[in-house]
């Protein structure tokens, strides 16, 4: 008995929208990309800091120079709904809730 085999071959054509930019743009994506790299060093020496402050006060809140209060850690609670168990335990109520926010980013090479 033999059998018959069909192939399906679809094409999916993906347009995407081109500008020529001139000259100026060169400058702006360098600027764009060391401002990025500026951000994420900043962001190291500011947890850097953190982390030396916090040790330097251990268990203590509050530290002082020279008597004025200069460092103060603060106690915040942050509340969030757990996606993982509402979607396994609550999937319709997770579905009449679920939304998405299309964005878009720039991306520079």
């Amino acid at each position: 008995m033999a059998t018959a085999t069909t192939t399906t071959t679809t094409k999916v054509a993906v347009t995407e929208e081109t500008a020529l930019l001139d000259e100026s743009a060169e400058a702006l994506i360098v600027a764009f990309n060391d401002a990025k790299a500026a951000i994420k060093a900043l962001e190291g020496k500011k947890a850097e800091a953190e982390a030396a402050l916090r040790e330097m006060l251990g268990d203590a809140e509050v530290g002082t120079i020279n008597g004025v209060e200069r460092v103060r850690i603060v106690s915040r609670v942050t509340s969030k709904i757990d996606r993982d168990l509402l979607k396994t335990g609550f999937p319709e109520a997770f579905e009449a809730t679920y939304v998405q926010t299309p964005y878009t980013i720039l991306q520079t090479k």
